[in-house]
């Protein structure tokens, strides 16, 4: 099976798209393996790992990297790659939901505020009505907490455990747990959960791209997105050394 893999940066990306990454996994799911671990990254995240190795172990041990912004996927090209669009996270995270809808799997959410996960419960239940939710919990717990979380989770042996919590607690966890307990997919979403609960709505899908989506994030959110401003421009600095 060609996953068109590639090293760039010091990191890996796999150059497919949603229903390539889509159709892989769920074979994979078919054929009984489970501790599948993706990952979606973007420029900051990039620029983090040429630093952070737990961040970049998390990276490079994943089964799929998916390319979630718009300027990995145009230097991806200008290097010369066949390849010409972002496959964002949260559009594989809706895609891997229909289809877990549509075979009615085990789903499991981890993260985010309860009351976020709550309402977007009420969102899946209307819009994915076949799809096995066997359990949520939130992304605020001790560390000592953390095993009885895992325990319970894999108790579930969900077919999906989508997880919405921060880096990097998020590659944290997986990485200790995606041998140890029984979870078919691991999938770090971001915030995700914020936008399918309504608490956070993403732009309308013309302003989705050409880096459109990140500017207005910042514009909307410049206490936050205005931090991380330093490794966006740490990432172009790189991809232009490149």
């Amino acid at each position: 099976m060609d996953l068109k893999e590639i090293r760039i940066w010091n990191v890996k990306y796999n150059l497919l798209s949603i229903p390539e990454i889509v159709e892989i996994v769920s074979k994979w799911l078919d054929e009984g393996r489970r501790g599948i671990h993706l990952t979606g990254i973007n420029p900051e995240q990039v620029a983090i790992a040429q630093n952070d190795e737990l961040l970049r172990q998390a990276i490079m041990d994943s089964d799929i990297v998916n390319v979630d912004s718009f300027l990995p996927a145009k230097f991806i090209q200008l290097k010369g790659y066949d390849f010409n669009h972002r496959v964002p996270t949260p559009e594989v995270f809706e895609e891997l939901m229909k289809r877990a809808n549509e075979k009615k799997q085990k789903v499991f959410f981890f993260g985010a505020k309860q009351d976020t996960l709550e309402k977007m419960r009420m969102v899946l239940a209307y819009q994915y009505p076949d799809m096995n939710i066997v359990g949520m919990r939130n992304g605020y717990y001790t560390d000592e907490e953390e095993p009885m979380i895992a325990k319970s989770i894999d108790e579930l042996s969900p077919d999906y455990l989508f997880v919405g919590i921060s880096s990097p607690r998020k590659e944290r966890f997986i990485l200790k747990y995606k041998h140890k307990i029984n979870v078919g997919v691991f999938y770090g979403v971001g915030g995700a959960f914020d936008a399918k609960a309504g608490v956070l709505s993403r732009p309308p899908k013309w302003l989705q791209h050409g880096g459109m989506e990140y500017w207005l994030r910042v514009i909307r959110n410049p206490k936050v997105y205005g931090k991380r401003m330093p490794l966006y421009f740490n990432f172009l600095k790189l991809a232009m050394l490149e």
